[in-house]
């Protein structure tokens, strides 16, 4: 029966082939730009993390291994996303020379039926769905046309099935997408849209149940045959299945935005018996009334109207969604981490505003307790005048007694700086216990999330190497680079404050006590020895302080509040570098549409090549805007039939000198006049005011905000309603 269809299209299936190899080398092209532009972004990270390790004092701190570790995820992701599409590619170069059509529904649907009346089969695979395994996608091939059966959804078990059935999806040209009468459901037409995102067209064959076997022994019951040939009527009840065919079309509107679909009633089981030689009498009966010739006449004209279309834009198409997904993954993890680098900046605005009170309030405490320490000796100097002086144990005494209070001095100092320490400690402790928490409790603006698609986002996650039951914000949050509660605030070398400070205060007082002429006169002996005993004083404290300069302030600002600034400075050069190559990948994606779309056009006739593009906007399965050559006169209502080939709406708009005029008309099919555009140009951004009234806003902004986006998109300006 397959041949009736090849019959009819292998003139095509030929001119399909030749498409194909030709869409294939553009493609590889673009994936070797891609590679190359990927490979620039691996090399400056890399620059970057080397010139900052070149500081030895970076390697006290964690953020060392963070920003080590956030690279490698970079270059782990995205090269997961370039090996994806070569392989992808790869997988094509292997059928350039077939059309594939893929049979997708769920388990029970009559896939394997109707997959048996096409290939002549034997009728064993049939009923054998929910215990085929992931190696289960049958192909068939017959001169160019390439068959593909897909295990129902309920047999997917896990990431691999998952993943094996994206992959028939982006090799498939056409789908065809099987349900039953029996049991419509709208979960089954949710598992299509995750699986449909690559824009693939497709109808809905509708299979309706009608058991010709004999329940007993399972062979063909001819009583009931010749019932239903005789009165098909019964089992194709129109009315009833005339709302089947609402319930799905309103299905396939919810979960895959699609306006309307051809649905198609078949029944599967007549088809594949009209092949068994025992019923030869009643075959051709028996196919007729399947209705199969339908589905045969549906691809036939598919692939004589469309084929080398859909050869096009299965090639463009899949390589189109893979670019924009990793432009979407670096736009959002330079997101995320430029969102870290901020709140850094944040946070260490906040520690310097602590050292900027801690350094002075710790020099006011050492400067008390160093004159609560020396007051005692100023206050027994006079005694020791009057009872010694003149005396020959003086000199031995005054030693004696000035020991004992250095050594005081120094073990209270030394716990004093060690109290000082513990409680720069105990901040520094509480500080990166409040920062890991608020990092990782901070509330992300995820309204940029929503512009992913479902398995956009479980490829970023497969890159990552995290599995797709992680499915989530949160999840892919947690693969994105770098973010996490590096331990940046509390470097190594702080470990070595709490060591006992020995200013040898002893040696000053007996060298400057023994190198005076102090044994004078009474009043002089005391105030000699109190202007020693003050100068001593100074002298301790700014040995103290030179070491609390030296150990705190000093450190604290190299192996702190400087590293971590150049820390933070990485981060925003690494946030910087994804979003300028996010930029000029997204300008690669344009020439993608350029030239996928210069291809369509030349296939309906138009002459136009990817130069005649001038600018083009695109939501991949949703709407194209294209501006084309002033002398081609479009307006934006101009039909081409590449709404129905690309699944999305498609606005063709002349090339206007007047930004103004430009701006009215990539609006369409909002109706807006030039005059309510005006145009400001403030040197960095270019904005276009439009006065609208509330009666055609909705218009103009269109469904989700497709329509503004894309004329902003268009035109190179940002769109302002009033």
């Amino acid at each position: 029966m397959a041949q009736n269809v090849i019959r009819n299209v292998t003139d095509v299936l030929e001119q399909c082939s030749s498409t194909a190899s030709q869409v294939y080398r553009e493609n590889m092209k673009f994936r070797d730009e891609l590679l190359q532009l990927l490979t620039e972004l691996e090399e400056k990270l890399n620059d970057k993390y080397e010139v900052l390790m070149m500081d030895q004092d970076a390697k006290n701190f964690d953020f060392s291994a963070t920003l080590q570790n956030m690279i490698h995820r970079i270059s782990i992701q995205f090269k997961g996303g370039l090996d994806e599409l070569t392989k992808a590619l790869d997988q094509k170069q292997r059928h350039l020379n077939s059309f594939t059509l893929s049979l997708f529904g769920k388990t029970k649907a009559g896939k394997s039926t109707i997959r048996e009346a096409l290939s002549h089969g034997n009728g064993e695979t049939i009923g054998k769905g929910a215990q085929r395994t992931t190696r289960d996608i049958l192909e068939y091939n017959w001169n160019g046309l390439r068959l593909l059966d897909v295990p129902g959804f309920e047999a997917f078990k896990g990431d691999k099935d998952t993943d094996k059935a994206h992959d028939v999806i982006d090799q498939s040209d056409m789908i065809l997408f099987l349900t039953s009468d029996d049991s419509v459901q709208p979960g089954e037409f949710d598992e299509m849209s995750r699986l449909q995102e690559l824009n693939k067209h497709f109808f809905v064959v509708m299979n309706v149940k009608h058991n010709l076997l004999n329940q007993e022994t399972e062979q063909p019951d001819g009583r009931e045959i010749r019932r239903f040939l005789k009165r098909p009527e019964k089992v194709f009840d129109y009315e009833r299945l005339n709302e089947h065919r609402k319930h799905i079309r309103s299905y396939v509107k919810k979960h895959l935005h699609i306006d309307t679909v051809e649905v198609i009633w078949i029944h599967a089981q007549s088809a594949f018996l009209s092949t068994r030689e025992e019923l030869s009498d009643v075959s051709q009966g028996l196919w007729d009334i399947s209705m199969l010739d339908t589905v045969y006449d549906k691809i036939t004209e598919e692939i004589n109207r469309s084929g080398k279309h859909r050869r096009v834009l299965t090639f463009y198409d899949s390589t189109i969604h893979f670019v924009d997904t990793i432009e979407k993954m670096l736009r959002e993890e330079q997101r995320l981490i430029r969102s870290q680098a901020l709140f850094m900046v944040k946070k260490r605005a906040e520690l310097k505003g602590f050292f900027d009170r801690f350094i002075p309030e710790s020099n006011e405490r050492i400067e008390r307790c160093i004159e609560k320490l020396y007051a005692p000796i100023k206050q027994w100097i006079p005694y020791f005048v009057d009872e010694y002086i003149g005396r020959k144990d003086a000199h031995s005494v005054l030693q004696a007694y000035l020991k004992e209070q250095s050594k005081n001095i120094e073990n209270t100092m030394n716990n004093h700086m060690k109290e000082i320490i513990a409680d720069l400690q105990t901040y520094l402790s509480e500080f990166t216990r409040q920062y890991q928490y608020d990092i990782n409790s901070i509330q992300l603006d995820n309204k940029n999330m929503s512009e992913f698609k479902k398995g956009q986002i479980g490829k970023i996650l497969k890159w990552s190497g995290v599995g797709l039951s992680g499915l989530s914000t949160g999840a892919f949050i947690a693969a994105t680079a770098g973010w996490g509660a590096a331990n940046v605030w509390n470097p190594v070398g702080w470990i070595a404050l709490g060591a006992s400070v020995a200013v040898g205060i002893f040696s000053w007082l007996m060298s400057d006590y023994e190198s005076r002429k102090w044994i004078k006169a009474k009043n002089e002996a005391n105030q000699n020895l109190l202007l020693h005993i003050e100068e001593l004083e100074r002298k301790t404290n700014s040995a103290y302080k030179s070491y609390f300069y030296k150990n705190i302030t000093q450190k604290g600002k190299r192996e702190m509040l400087d590293k971590v600034e150049s820390y933070i400075d990485a981060l925003f050069f690494v946030a910087d570098q994804l979003l300028e190559k996010a930029t000029s990948i997204n300008q690669l994606k344009e020439g993608l549409n350029k030239h996928l779309f210069a291809h369509l056009l030349r296939l309906e006739g138009v002459d136009c090549e990817p130069s005649h593009v001038k600018s083009i906007a695109r939501e991949q399965g949703i709407a194209t805007k294209i501006i084309v050559p002033s002398e081609w006169y479009l307006d934006g209502s101009t039909k081409t039939g590449l709404d129905k080939i690309c699944g999305e709406q498609v606005t063709l708009l002349s090339e206007e000198a007047n930004l103004r005029v430009q701006v009215a008309k990539a609006l369409f099919p909002a109706k807006i006049d030039a005059n309510q555009v005006k145009i400001v140009n403030n040197g960095k951004r270019v904005t276009a005011k439009i006065s609208v009234s509330d009666s055609i806003k909705g218009l103009v902004i269109g469904r989700k905000g497709v329509n503004i986006r894309l004329a902003q998109r268009l035109c190179n300006v940002k769109i302002e309603l009033t």
